[in-house]
């Protein structure tokens, strides 16, 4: 793809999106913040399952989907939460089980393969983790102790939206004593309050609390939908490096990429590619993140842009034997590179693994060693269909990987 010529361009460093862990090195921008909220963690729940009948108050939720889906033999109850601006926020985690078998064979997507820069906000701020703080007594405490959790997200503070960490932090400030919260866990949205503790060192209340609203990387497009310009990337989850979970999306943007080198694989340890992220003009927005991927939509002036398209294959027709991904790991070529699809099981428990692939490619064996972090979303075509997406790579073996049917993607379109 050729990237823009712009003077208002700007680059951004990036690491680029884990592929063997499923998650992202973010760049760190941290903020030492506090906050309280009572434990909330339902008996169902501690059992490993939600139960679909299970209602939450009217104040928090202002629309229940009726359907309950099954996600690794665990129901559970997508819902749609509001903020106290009534702005609607989706519980955008959750993988979408969609049955797109019976129109499969007409569709037709672009296929991927190209390096994009990815921009993500939290739907909220993440909690990082807890630890103690001063008071102008010099007595320890930890306000947010057995209140906030690893993966939390703060919704609000004193009814006013968290929209981003400097918002909660002007609250917390501001406060003269406990302060509300709305925090979301798990997908189930509750209340509570926290007091503030003043330290004597900068004279600044805190509720010891670590936090994130965002983090960028670079990722690989999978397909883009002609008809809607809704793409898929990735294949699996972007996942918070700090907590290990799913980060869930208020919004997002994609940028322009340019892939410099590559750090090649060997037993044991991930190869990577290393780039920058290219701020332009942005390709388009970013609207879920889930274990299949991340999804959005597409601008339609995309200048680069190949529009041809390929057809889409079923796992049905998927089949062990020759095939080829299509990845950029230098410069702005889209490339073909030949693997073997090894082994298929259509019907596994995590649908992000349901290929095994080995790289067979002399060319890319030779400037990577196999599968590297950064190649997580690169589509895998066969009989001239795409078939699926490569998600992880196998650490002590790099020249292969697992990959995700493609039908699983497709069908998280529904989801927004």
């Amino acid at each position: 793809m050729n990237l823009p010529q712009n003077n208002l361009i700007r680059i951004v460093k990036v690491t680029i999106f884990m592929l063997s862990f499923c998650a992202i090195l973010p760049l760190m921008t941290y903020a030492k913040t506090a906050n309280t909220a009572v434990p909330y963690l339902p008996s169902d729940l501690r059992n490993g399952k939600i139960q679909c009948s299970k209602e939450l108050s009217s104040q928090e939720i202002t629309y229940v989907k009726r359907n309950c889906y099954k996600n690794n033999n665990i129901d559970y109850l997508p819902v749609f939460y509001v903020n106290p601006n009534d702005i609607f926020m989706p519980s955008d985690s959750k993988v979408v089980e969609s049955d797109t078998t019976a129109n499969i064979n007409m569709k037709k997507v672009i296929p991927g393969g190209m390096t994009v820069g990815i921009r993500i906000n939290t739907n909220g701020v993440m909690v990082l983790r807890t630890e103690h703080v001063s008071d102008i007594n010099g007595m320890t405490h930890k306000p947010a102790e057995d209140i906030l959790y690893p993966g939390d997200l703060i919704v609000s503070v004193n009814g006013r939206l968290a929209e981003n960490k400097e918002v909660l932090q002007e609250e917390i400030s501001s406060s003269e004593g406990a302060i509300e919260l709305s925090i979301k866990r798990e997908g189930e949205l509750f209340e509570s309050t926290i007091t503030p503790i003043k330290c004597p060192q900068d004279n600044v209340s805190k509720i010891g609390a670590w936090v994130r609203d965002s983090t960028q990387g670079i990722g690989t497009v999978t397909y883009i939908n002609p008809n809607t310009m809704k793409f898929g990337a990735l294949g699996h989850g972007i996942m918070d490096v700090d907590t290990k979970k799913l980060m869930s999306v208020g919004n997002g943007s994609v940028w322009d990429a340019d892939v410099k080198s590559i750090k090649k694989g060997k037993r044991g340890v991930p190869g990577e590619l290393v780039g920058d992220i290219v701020l332009g003009k942005s390709l388009g927005e970013v609207r879920m993140n889930n274990a299949y991927g991340l999804y959005g939509v597409m601008n339609n002036d995309i200048e680069w842009l190949d529009e041809s398209t390929v057809a889409v294959a079923s796992k049905d027709e998927v089949t062990t034997g020759p095939a080829h991904i299509l990845t950029n790991i230098g410069g702005d070529c889209v490339s073909k590179y030949d693997i073997v699809i090894e082994s298929l099981n259509k019907n596994s428990c995590d649908n992000s693994k349901g290929i095994v692939i080995r790289i067979v490619d002399d060319g890319l064996l030779d400037k990577t060693n196999g599968i590297v972090q950064g190649m997580s979303g690169s589509p895998i075509i066969q009989n001239d269909k795409i078939i699926g997406a490569i998600t992880h790579v196998f650490v002590q073996e790099p020249t292969k990987g697992y990959g995700i049917f493609i039908e699983h993607m497709l069908g998280q379109e529904n989801g927004f």
